[in-house]
């Protein structure tokens, strides 16, 4: 993804309709999560419902603390879901602070809104807030701190204790890799070494990036296994940026999907954007052009790789690179109509003229079988990750996450926020599973994976581990804890099971392997 906020242009407007300001509860999200331990820096993501003819930073918010003001500032902008929110970062310092406070969230204290806040009653959340003793603080976490090392084309940080830490030598040739992959396909070397951050978390699809580069590496990565394309991904948002600073999300993500030879993982991109029509899962290219990031994630990205390949292939880099780069948007023009005026301009075709030329290439196109099962199997892992997002990691979930800038972290040592995640035995027999269907959609075993994702749609539909398969993963993740260790993947086999998992506070992996005896799963001598 591109940019840690986004501001809307004319292309794109909120995706939740409101006519009145309001906040709720659910609606202040305190970091890190899932709990605050005392000494941890807090910050506030604020997330009111924000009627579309109102300013988000004329909008007043203050957050008071036992009483006492803490913060006060303007809505800063909106997130990829169109919604207006308020970013207040490593505000609260919670050092000395354990036990339960008093927290207070306003809008418009004074009430200088009229047009669009009738009831002020709904402008103000109180809530309780525990920060737990600094003695609770997971082990993991105790002696971690940051970590620089540089290669050749990257400065890379790291936390300690991590899997990237561990992982730091073999990783650092990956990254070279990667970012003279990126450097190649777009024709321009990076004005300076990129600056890398590996994360303990899942954070959206893995990545993200700015002026540096964000990125998911850990052992039980449920966002898929795809590490290199993110890094081939993300470096290319950082390099295209120096002669394509105002390049819109759609060409930005297809620029990027394209230089990496496909999305989480090499494929032929051609023959996958001609699934899309196969399946009718296709979207017209102006209304996936303006409202962007909302679109289901893998469809768009795919759209978007598909036709500026297929205008790449047609009429060289050079040409396209000249479009990309001289990207303008006038004053209330939407998306769409830059894209169709610069189309015209470089190519002398209108965005409709050159979809139809796109599309009958695709018609053109032989699918296999394969080919659409792929298609739809990983979108519809995908969707099922998110919604796992949404009920048992929320604040993971791309559209709404919070996607903090690490280089105040680093300055700070602050590392909780990126390394804190939800670990309940729940959580991790989920994203095991999740981690199995990657696998096996990545292995062309298409009716494993939805085996797998049946399982975790009942799981989630329901809140029960009720049907064998989950049952199954759950109780592996228990056994293997209590035995001290953390499950990271879980390959199942009849009625045996291999175990990747680590000791409690370490990141060292070990594999173990359990028989199932009686109804319970044991661990083989």
């Amino acid at each position: 993804m591109i940019e840690p906020t986004v501001t809307f242009g004319p292309g794109i407007v909120p995706t939740v309709a409101t006519d009145e300001l309001s906040l709720m509860p659910d609606d202040v999200v305190l970091f890190p999560v899932p709990a605050i331990y005392a000494g941890d820096l807090v910050s506030f993501q604020i997330l009111p419902d924000v009627p579309a003819d109102l300013a988000p930073d004329e909008i007043l918010v203050q957050i008071f603390v036992d009483g006492e003001i803490l913060v006060e500032g303007g809505l800063v902008s909106r997130n990829l879901a169109g919604q207006s929110i308020g970013l207040f970062e490593w505000v609260w310092d919670t050092t000395s602070r354990e036990g339960v406070h008093e927290l207070r969230v306003v809008l418009d204290p004074d009430d200088r809104i009229q047009v669009g806040d009738l009831n002020q009653a709904d402008n103000e959340v109180r809530l309780d807030v525990l920060v737990k003793g600094a003695a609770d603080r997971p082990v993991a976490e105790r002696n971690a701190a940051w970590l620089t090392h540089e290669t050749e084309s990257a400065v890379i940080h790291v936390i300690t204790g991590t899997a990237a830490h561990r992982d730091l030598e073999f990783v650092s040739g990956i990254v070279d890799a990667a970012i003279q992959q990126a450097s190649q396909a777009v024709g321009a070397t990076p004005a300076e070494k990129l600056q890398l951050y590996l994360i303990e978390r899942v954070i959206g699809q893995g990545g993200y990036a700015g002026s540096v580069m964000v990125i998911s590496y850990l052992d039980r990565d449920y966002a898929g296994d795809g590490f290199y394309e993110v890094l081939v991904h993300e470096s290319v948002h950082l390099i295209d940026r120096q002669f394509a600073p105002n390049r819109i999300p759609f060409l930005g993500e297809g620029v990027a999907v394209w230089a990496t030879g496909g999305h989480y993982k090499i494929e032929d991109i051609d023959r996958r954007a001609a699934a899309l029509l196969e399946t009718g899962l296709y979207i017209p290219l102006p209304a996936l052009i303006d409202d962007f990031y909302p679109v289901q994630h893998e469809i768009g990205y795919l759209a978007a790789a598909g036709f500026e390949k297929y205008l790449i292939d047609q009429y060289g880099w050079g040409r396209f690179r000249d479009f990309y780069a001289s990207f303008d948007l006038q004053p209330g023009e939407r998306y769409s109509a830059a894209v169709d005026r610069q189309l015209q301009t470089h190519y002398g075709l209108t965005l409709a003229q050159a979809e139809v030329n796109w599309l009958a290439f695709l018609r053109s196109l032989s699918l296999t079988e394969a080919d659409v099962a792929d298609l739809l199997g990983t979108v519809r892992y995908y969707n099922v990750m998110r919604h796992y997002q949404r009920t048992y990691d929320p604040t993971a979930y791309y559209l709404e996450a919070w996607l903090p800038f690490p280089g105040y972290a680093l300055e700070q040592g602050i590392t909780a926020d990126f390394i804190r995640h939800p670990q309940t035995p729940e959580n991790i027999a989920l994203e095991t599973m999740l981690v199995a269907t990657d696998r096996a959609l990545r292995a062309g075993d298409f009716q494993l994976a939805a085996v797998q994702l049946d399982s975790i749609e009942q799981v989630l539909a329901t809140g029960k581990f009720a049907d064998p398969l989950s049952a199954n993963y759950l109780q592996l993740v228990k056994q293997a804890d209590t035995l001290g260790y953390e499950v990271q993947v879980i390959e199942l086999t009849g009625r045996s099971a291999t175990v990747l998992a680590t000791p409690a506070g370490s990141s060292d992996l070990r594999q173990l392997h359990f028989d199932l005896n009686g109804g319970a799963w044991v661990l083989a001598t």
